[in-house]
């Protein structure tokens, strides 16, 4: 081959190799806000029972 062709070819695996990484953070990035929905998600069930308990409470008094 020629150096051309070398020269491109390591262009071209040097650009896959960003774009590799960038897929990467984008990953951690989507498992992180997936992980954060779901513990707020959680916070608001447990917010919602603890009022539905606060309610019932007042209604005793």
């Amino acid at each position: 081959m020629s150096q051309k062709y070398l020269i491109r070819i390591a262009e071209l695996e040097s650009q896959l190799r960003q774009k590799d990484q960038q897929l990467s953070l984008v990953e951690e990035t989507e498992a992180f806000l997936r992980s954060a929905l779901a513990r707020a998600e959680e916070k608001i069930e447990e917010d919602e029972r603890e009022i539905e308990h606060l309610r019932a409470q007042i209604e005793k008094l």
